[in-house]
């Protein structure tokens, strides 16, 4: 018998759009979380989409015109049963419909709602639109990013995105724990996309003084040691990491009579573009210093420690085609989560969410509001 889901029983409202706060709902819904994902009449911008299954997987669909006042009413009913709500609106459209945080946990004292924002509630940039781009880029993480003396560069993912929609988990299970083990009250979690980035930069931070920002370095870490790509003698690249100095002892033995070059960064190029990819992957983890190649995502769907772990999965769907997920993380001993499906169709759960829910129908909460 298969044992539920660690979050099952724990709902979840998720008005949100596009990928960051989506996606923290996905990530509660993966581990058993009831979520449901409210969208307009004419649905979400990502339906139809290969990012689909990235931000609606196991999760429920009912369709709400959030820009009437009938739909709005109808979304209180919800959030009067549910744990929490993801949103990612700007501050003043809640509060124009009438559904902002004061007016929603008036509702539902217990609530956690989940704000997702690039620059956060407060503040003099609350309110501007941004995203995860904007926030690598406003966090100084962009500045960093780039060759030495180069301009700087974005990377090719939007990682503030999905590190922001990471740190919005860990606030709703920090505020669920606090709701269900302290207090009873409900929460406002604030979740900025540019501070998770600024834990990112905290290795840079210890590089600062007043005057002297630290500045891109290319592949390299300074003060951490030999790290870089290396290219092998077959087209191929591994990246290094000597993290300590027994590491990076190793590989200045190792490659000392390559060519007679004083600086090991420059030596062990030297000594992995005369040898293939397979071949310093051996000598190295043989020495146990930390190695990989540099895996594009066909060489991963063969790896033979992906496969093993079933990290990534490869699905055929009639609709979107190839498809490639990522199973959730972290794993967790005796509940592992699990992909529930690839997202519902349009507003097929409406009715089923309200009555489960409510005890009513989508339509007898709208028509009680009356004219």
């Amino acid at each position: 018998m298969t044992p539920a889901l660690p979050l099952a029983g724990l709902r979840v409202l998720d008005i949100a759009s596009l990928y960051a706060a989506p996606l923290a709902a996905t990530m509660l819904a993966d581990f058993g979380a009831d979520v449901v994902k409210v969208e307009p009449p004419a649905g979400d911008g990502f339906r139809g989409t290969k990012m689909w299954p990235v931000v609606a997987r196991g999760k429920r669909s009912v369709v709400l015109d959030l820009r009437s006042p009938e739909g709005c009413a109808a979304l209180k009913a919800l959030v009067a049963k549910a744990d929490v709500i993801v949103e990612n609106f700007p501050a003043k459209v809640l509060a124009a419909r009438g559904i902002s945080w004061a007016e929603l946990a008036a509702v539902n004292p217990a609530l956690i709602m989940l704000s997702v924002s690039c620059f956060g509630q407060t503040g003099p940039y609350a309110g501007r639109p941004g995203s995860g781009t904007i926030g690598e880029s406003f966090a100084g993480l962009t500045d960093l990013t780039g060759e030495v003396g180069g301009p700087p560069m974005l990377p090719s993912v939007p990682l503030g995105d999905a590190v922001g929609a990471m740190n919005a988990v860990i606030g709703a299970m920090t505020a669920l724990y606090a709701r269900d083990r302290h207090d009873g009250m409900g929460r406002q979690v604030d979740v900025s996309l540019y501070e998770p980035v600024l834990q990112i930069l905290g290795q840079a931070m210890h590089l600062w003084s007043p005057g002297s920002s630290p500045t891109r370095n290319g592949s390299r870490l300074p003060g951490g040691g030999l790290r870089n790509v290396y290219a092998t003698c077959d087209g191929e690249h591994v990246a290094i990491s000597a993290s300590t100095e027994r590491h990076e002892r190793e590989l200045v033995q190792l490659t000392a009579n390559s060519a007679n070059i004083v600086d090991p960064d420059t030596q062990l190029a030297a000594w992995i573009s005369a040898h293939t990819l397979a071949e310093v992957v051996d000598v190295l983890t043989r020495r146990a210093v930390p190695v990989t190649p540099v895996n594009d995502i066909d060489a991963l769907l063969l790896d033979p420690h992906v496969l093993a772990r079933e990290s990534l999965a490869r699905v055929s769907d009639p609709d979107l085609g190839d498809l490639v997920l990522v199973a959730p993380t972290p794993r967790l001993g005796r509940t592992p989560g699990r992909i529930r499906s690839l997202g519902p169709k349009l507003g097929a759960d409406t009715n089923s969410v309200f009555l489960e829910w409510t005890g009513r129908s989508c339509s007898e909460i709208a028509g009680a509001r009356g004219p």
